[in-house]
């Protein structure tokens, strides 16, 4: 702007200790400034200066400050060659009028040029609609970028091609705004790729987040992601800073960071040093030294998706190979160019006797190997040699064995050679077996193996067991022991001359078995497994009945108030007859003498429980039968009184409760009441009458081992109690027996703390389905699975189950190892031809002749489970029978959990 106004007089005068130029011509002496300012040299760009100013009024007139030509102050903007910038700046009112010689101190507001640069700031008052007065002196001032920075030393590493790195980026915030690390328009690093004409070949580089905010003047290091182009060649790379979704901070005036690179193709190359091999024995392990050196360009990662290893090559000496894909022995850790590293490489020498060539070379999985890519295998060469030698002697093989059947002999093997023999590894020795025809054909060729003990020096001599399967045919035939270094050769073939022996099939049968009992519902064994954890976590008591009883609930009953009344358990014949006895007393007798120590009352049923006798405490009563009818004697009185004498029955009731009455000959003594009855054939009929949970303290001891677990006895109290709710029996006069027959049951005698804790765990309960008590069988061991109950004593079919006892798998009945392992878990039993024949005429009556063949396969669940029905094929007939008959009953196994062979 150029503001005169006519008749002005013009002067010159110089300002002392006030910055001002010379006057312009377009004011006179009167109207003069002088100015003392001190701006920064640098400041923002865009930004706003508030920039204290002294202005002093040289001149003679006074300065108006309102009015229609007032003064104010102002500034002008030159850049570094002069050029005006901005001229009409911004105007600062300087208050009241200002006098001559008077000065005036003020805050101007005096904006940065938005453009990043070196300026020249001049202050300058102003007459308005006159003219300027004459400027201050010219200040110089560096505009800088608002978002700016400053960085530090970058080192780049080797680069490769198309490979990400991580490169450590220190910077400085040298704008005036702070680096906001999330939110809107966040500040991350990233970078520029352009190559050696300039031409931009990634632009939007990986951006690297910061940490966290970077206000002005901090500085912070950042670990830069950045990826290299894909194609070699020199690069030129820049690295930025950008402020997301406004711009990068080199557009803003920044100087961004610019490095040249360059990029290389990966180069992977190896060069060895090899020690010499000595003479190593057929199919042996061993180590060679190898010092490998890295002549590439990339470190050999020795973890990751392609890891490098050493491996080796074997070639014959015509040059075929023999082995190419060699094991792997790890670098240890990454090895980077240029590094050494001694290792010893591990290899299997071949299975053939020669001479041969080792070639240890290194692979980069899954890519290539080095050799393929130029750097030569280091080669040394391999002599294999045998160093097997050994014998046989004193074996158990039988003369004689069953048609299919599967032995265990022992053979003792001597180490005749150079060398001892592994027996673990991954070629170790082990013996075996070839079963051969009386004219040399072969049978079986790749026999079971038996396993030694531990490696077998040169000297030494073994017992080894091995399993042998014996032919499905009869006839005689030939076993030739021989020994195998696995992988590598059967001695025989390395001229180690085998043992031959004659063994004669006959007809017959081998049952392997699993289990005991008839395998319903719960098994003892299974539920101590499931309670110590043997096949997952360990399970309550009540959790074990639900895996057994599907579907089931349990209910509390009460035998003092429900219709059933208590518990009728048989002492007396038949009771624990034969092998149904669980180890008590079989009592066939016509006399019993009884005591308390708490005392009891004799009554007379047949008169209303009439009380014929007390007896105090631990004295005894006899109680016979005589002449057809029951007799009671006092054996206090001297000679016994005769208390009764009638068709009875009598009960003895105990006086104090909770004291066991003892019988003599049963040699127990029980809770609850015993009933006594002339059996009419010149014998007592002894029963206990006793409540539920007395009668569970009972079973427990008699149906479980001692020290199991208190969940599996748990289980236990809650089936005993349920089978003996549901064998209420009203048109006989007991429930249960006190044998196998129903539950093993020893009264108070047997009763331990681990069965009182049991029986008051579950006081009271029974297992239901939908309200109603169940028959909660079970049986010592299932074999790993139970039986549906539809699949017991039905003949040589299965029947619908009920939902409740349906065959379900126990792994924990074969894995329970606390406190022993099941000595149920594996069985054999083997039987001849004429056994086999004699049980089949026993149970049918039918003659099969000479046996043939046997079939198990009806199982149910079909292959998993108990076998159903066994299919015997003789010279003169075949038959069917029901396994759960014929094969415990008749054969006396343990279990129907049977096969032909080991499972």
């Amino acid at each position: 702007m150029s503001l005169m106004r006519a008749g002005v007089v013009f002067a010159v005068v110089v300002a002392l200790a006030f910055d001002a130029l010379p006057a312009t011509a377009s004011l006179g002496a009167n109207l003069f400034a002088a100015y003392q300012a001190a701006p920064p040299s640098s400041a923002g760009a865009g930004t706003t200066l508030q920039l204290p100013v002294t202005v002093m009024n040289s001149g003679t007139d006074t300065w108006n400050t309102s009015g229609p030509n007032p003064v104010t102050l102002s500034y002008h903007w030159l850049d570094a060659s002069g050029k005006t910038v901005v001229w009409d700046g911004a105007r600062t009112p300087l208050g009241p009028d200002v006098p001559g010689g008077a000065a005036r101190q003020l805050t101007m507001a005096v904006p940065v040029p938005s453009q990043p640069g070196a300026y020249q700031l001049q202050l300058a008052l102003v007459k308005e609609g006159i003219a300027w007065l004459n400027p201050s002196v010219p200040y110089s001032l560096l505009a800088t970028p608002a978002f700016n920075a400053t960085f530090g030393a970058v080192s780049l590493p080797t680069l490769l091609g198309g490979t990400t790195y991580t490169v450590t980026v220190p910077v400085s915030n040298s704008g005036v705004a702070t680096w906001n690390a999330t939110g809107a328009n966040l500040v991350d690093l990233s970078y520029h790729w352009t190559d050696a004409a300039g031409t931009v070949v990634v632009w939007d580089g990986t951006r690297t987040p910061l940490m966290a905010d970077v206000p002005p003047s901090a500085s912070t290091s950042i670990a830069a992601s950045i990826t290299t182009p894909t194609a070699p060649g020199a690069y030129t790379l820049t690295v930025d800073l950008v402020r997301e979704g406004v711009a990068w901070f080199g557009s803003l005036g920044g100087l961004p960071l610019k490095l040249p690179a360059q990029v290389s193709s990966a180069l992977y190359a190896a060069t060895y040093s090899i020690s010499a091999t000595t003479a190593v024995l057929l199919g042996e392990s061993r180590t060679v030294a190898v010092t490998v050196t890295n002549n590439g360009n990339v470190p050999w990662s020795a973890t990751g998706p392609n890891p490098v290893n050493l491996a080796y090559h074997v070639y014959a000496a015509s040059g075929a190979v023999v082995v190419w894909d060699g094991a792997r022995t790890g670098i240890g850790t990454d090895l980077l160019p240029g590094q050494s590293r001694s290792i010893n490489v591990a290899y299997t020498a071949p299975t053939s006797i020669g001479t041969y060539t080792l070639a240890v070379d290194t692979v980069r999985e899954g890519v290539a190997w080095l050799s393929q890519l130029g750097s030569p295998a280091a080669r040394t060469p391999l002599i294999v040699t045998s160093g097997f030698n050994g014998g046989y002697d004193q074996t158990t093989t039988p003369g004689v064995a069953t048609i299919g059947a599967s032995l265990t002999i022992n053979v003792r093997v001597s180490n005749y050679g150079a060398r001892a023999w592994p027996a673990a590894g991954p070629n170790p020795v082990h013996l075996s077996y070839h079963i051969l025809t009386s004219g040399g054909g072969i049978v079986t060729w790749d026999g079971r193996r038996g396993f030694l003990a531990a490696d077998l020096a040169v000297g030494q001599s073994a017992v080894v067991q091995v399993p042998v399967a014996l032919p499905g045919s009869l006839g005689t035939y030939v076993i030739a022991w021989d020994l195998v270094q696995e992988g590598v050769a059967w001695f025989s073939s390395l001229g180690v001359p085998r043992l031959q022996e004659t063994i004669n099939v006959q007809p017959g049968v081998t049952f392997y078995g699993k289990g005991f009992g008839h395998g319903v519902g719960m098994s003892q064994y299974g539920a101590q497994g499931w309670a110590t954890g043997a096949s997952g976590p360990p399970l309550t008591g009540e959790q074990i009945v639900a895996k057994y009883f599907a579907g089931t609930q349990l209910t509390v009953v009460d035998s003092a108030t429900n219709s059933r009344g208590p518990m009728r358990v048989l002492l007396s014949s038949p009771s624990s007859s034969g092998s149904a006895s669980c180890g008590s007393a079989y009592m066939n007798t016509w006399l019993v003498n009884a005591r308390s120590a708490g005392g009891f009352t004799v009554v007379n049923e047949a008169a209303g429980n009439a009380v014929v006798g007390v007896a105090g405490t631990n004295v005894t009563y006899q109680i016979a039968a005589q002449s057809g009818v029951v007799k009671v004697y006092d054996q206090s009185a001297s000679p016994p009184a005769l208390k009764y004498a009638g068709s009875g029955p009598v009960t003895l009731v105990p006086t104090d409760v909770n004291q066991p009455i003892t019988v003599q000959e049963k040699g127990e003594f029980f809770h609850g009441k015993l009933q006594f009855k002339n059996d009419g054939g010149g014998n007592l009929r002894v029963v206990n009458f006793v409540g539920y949970d007395d009668y569970v303290k009972g079973v427990i001891p008699k149906e479980m081992p001692a020290g199991w677990h208190p969940e599996a006895y748990k289980a236990q109290a809650l089936a005993a109690r349920s089978y003996g709710f549901t064998s209420y029996a009203p048109a006989r006069d007991y429930d249960v027996r006190d044998d196998q027959s129903d539950q093993c049951y020893g009264g108070a005698t047997v009763e331990t703390s681990a069965s009182i804790a049991a029986t008051a765990a579950t006081a009271g309960k029974v297992i239901t389905y939908n309200g109603a008590a169940i028959r909660a069988y079970f049986s010592s061991s299932s074999g790993g699975y139970t039986v549906a109950v539809g699949c017991w004593n039905h003949g040589t079919s299965c029947v619908p189950s009920d939902p409740w006892l349906v065959a379900v798998p126990d792994p924990a009945d074969l894995l329970v190892q606390v406190p022993v392992p099941n000595k149920h878990a594996s069985w054999t039993a083997t039987f001849t031809s004429d056994a086999i024949r004699s049980a089949i005429l026993s149970y049918r009556g039918i003659d099969i002749g000479t046996l043939l063949s046997t079939d198990v396969s009806n199982q149910a669940p079909g292959n998993v489970g108990h076998v159903v029905s066994v299919k015997f094929a003789g010279t003169n007939a075949s038959v069917e029978v029901p396994a759960d008959v014929f094969l415990r009953t008749y054969l006396g196994l343990k279990s129907t959990m049977v096969r032909l062979q080991p499972f």
